[in-house]
């Protein structure tokens, strides 16, 4: 077996042993040469290749030594980690000059300093903890010391606003734009403007995850010095085209760093393909499918249901504490309690036949699936994998809509052509009591305030909507869903004093700043507990000066129940057919 240097980021591996070298390939996230047997692998992953040394390894010229530069680089790059966390609470080294008119936080800090300090890194901070400026300053003082010349931060499509106008403020003397469309990039980041003046550099440049599988393709190698993936969990599924090129364009980048407060929102392996964005000398084995086989076992005749392996917890645990920050907005931010409160009402008389009706086709259906099932003693919930149009949070969903008083008849037709259509239709219910205890609700607020409600469904936003527009006038509400702009949106909120905003959390949820109110009123709750979080912490963040309330209405005796009990004990709503099938039989007694 032979290692050689192949260029400036490769090395490539020459071996007989077809088996063998494919094992390598598996390890080290290679890729095989047609016809020869030989891989190419990333220079960053080359030191695991000391694990095959019984197999005989024989390097050519200057691979041992830049083997050894990697390995310095990665326990310089652990143990300066683990000096600047020490230092958090104590005497923190900062030699920035902010230009911010916020005093910097100990915690901001010590983010700034593992940014400046190390080539990799993670901070996973709660959200509303301040994350945007210290990783601003990190990019302008990387610029001042000639390291970097342009930067690139990743975030989610409503968040890019935001960045650039704290940039404004954290960085004013820094360029900034933001890329839109592959046609709008193509002439910012390659100079394409007929007019010369335009065609300038700028030193960030700001795109979201969704428009980055088009811009990918105009980036050149060596076009950016530094890539931020802010919101990195959107980059956590292996099988993500989005996230393979993300990846793999931005492999050889000298600086990168990812920022989440989500880092484990799905499963324990939901961490890896973040990780692996900073590089494959982050992690052992340097692709998913390998790392998953060594840490995980499937539970499933089909291989869909994963549970870690004895210690597994424990690895994840330190290799992400070798590389990260981590901040609870409780340890970092004086901030006033959330109050958090709920108000309940009763289904009316028509709801609540047609939701016992529901209830009823729902559990026969899960009752013959579950009769049927050769588990029945040892669920697996594998059924909720492979049969999707079966999960049961599909299931709890369809009684969720009924509580806030419609229905989507779901259905799909096959044309002519043989291509399904939806034909679905909504069917709004004549009784909602819980629309009722909202106006009631808001009936009963402090005048002066800002009051956002939040609700995970189209059609319950334009309800609401019509309905406030009659009780308080056309003129006391904003909403913020579909292709509404949520920057925009709030700024109208901010400025205008608006009493009400009907916003949908995965709109208006994540990253903005609504200090400015103190009052929220979820209509209606997602099973997800990263989402709810996310929603609260839109107000509960630094700016901050009244104590947050935040009200559920609930519907008594139903999913809504049941949805907030998981969400108040901080899990995602997580249960199997037969358990809501249990749950549903005794709530329609």
């Amino acid at each position: 077996m032979i290692v050689e240097i192949y260029d400036k980021n490769h090395f490539i591996i020459g071996c007989n042993d077809r088996d063998l070298l494919d094992l390598m390939k598996e390890q080290m996230d290679g890729k095989k040469i047609r016809s020869v047997n030989k891989i190419i692998i990333p220079l960053k992953s080359g030191p695991k290749v000391y694990r095959f040394s019984k197999y005989g390894l024989n390097f050519a010229s200057g691979v041992k030594e830049v083997m050894e530069r990697i390995n310095i680089n990665v326990a310089k790059r652990k143990k300066n980690v683990h000096i600047i966390k020490s230092k958090y609470g104590g005497d923190i080294r900062f030699d920035y000059t902010c230009q911010g008119i916020h005093k910097p936080m100990d915690h901001q800090k010590i983010i700034y300093n593992i940014m400046i300090y190390t080539d990799a890194a993670a901070i996973l901070a709660d959200p509303g903890t301040c994350k945007t400026g210290p990783y601003l300053w990190a990019i302008d003082e990387r610029i001042k010391r000639g390291q970097a010349k342009k930067a690139l931060i990743i975030t989610l499509s409503t968040l890019k606003e935001n960045v650039y106008e704290e940039m404004r403020v954290q960085v004013p003397h820094l360029s900034g734009v933001i890329l839109g469309n592959k046609i709008q990039a193509d002439k910012i980041l390659n100079k394409k403007y007929k007019v010369k003046k335009k065609n300038v550099d700028y030193d960030i440049c700001i795109a979201n995850y969704e428009s980055m599988f088009s811009l990918v393709t105009l980036i050149d190698e060596g076009y950016f010095d530094i890539v931020i993936c802010d919101e990195a969990h959107r980059i956590g599924s292996p099988r993500s085209r989005q996230t393979k090129e993300i990846i793999e364009t931005f492999e050889f980048v000298k600086y990168k760093y990812i920022v989440t407060g989500t880092l484990h929102a799905n499963n324990l392996m939901s961490f890896f393909m973040p990780f692996r964005f900073l590089g494959p000398d982050t992690l052992p084995y340097a692709k998913f499918d390998y790392f998953q086989r060594e840490y995980m076992y499937t539970v499933d005749p089909d291989g869909r249901i994963w549970v870690p392996r004895p210690g597994s917890k424990n690895i994840v645990k330190q290799i992400v504490g070798d590389l990260s920050v981590v901040f609870t907005k409780e340890e970092c931010l004086d901030l006033p309690p959330i109050i958090r409160s709920k108000l309940e009402c009763e289904l009316g008389p028509g709801q609540e036949k047609f939701y016992k009706e529901l209830s009823r086709d729902l559990i026969s259906e899960i009752e013959d699936m579950c009769s049927k099932c050769d588990k029945q003693n040892s669920c697996d919930r594998s059924c909720e994998e492979s049969v999707v149009a079966k999960n049961a949070l599909v299931l709890a969903t369809k009684l969720k809509q009924i509580t806030c008083g419609f229905y989507i008849n779901t259905r799909f037709e096959v044309n002519d052509d043989g291509k399904k259509k939806n034909i679905s239709n909504t069917i709004i219910l004549d009784e909602n009591p819980k629309l009722s205890l909202l106006i009631q609700t808001l009936n009963n607020m402090p005048p002066d305030k800002q009051i956002i409600i939040w609700t995970n469904h189209i059609c319950s936003v334009e309800m609401i909507a019509d309905r406030i527009g009659k009780s308080f006038g056309k003129d006391s509400y904003l909403t913020c869903y579909q292709k509404q702009n949520a920057f925009d949106q709030i700024a109208k909120f901010r400025e205008k004093k608006i009493p009400y905003m009907i916003a949908n959390p995965s709109k208006m949820g994540v990253g903005h700043n609504i200090q400015f109110s103190n009052y929220q009123i979820f209509f209606s709750n997602s099973h997800s507990f990263v989402q709810r979080d996310q929603a609260e912490s839109r107000q509960h963040r630094k700016g901050q000066e009244h104590k947050v309330t935040a009200i559920d209405l609930v519907v008594k005796g139903t999913v809504d129940e049941l949805i907030l009990s998981a969400l108040s004990k901080k899990q995602d709503l997580s249960i199997s057919l037969s358990e809501l099938a249990r749950v549903l039989k005794k709530k329609i007694k």
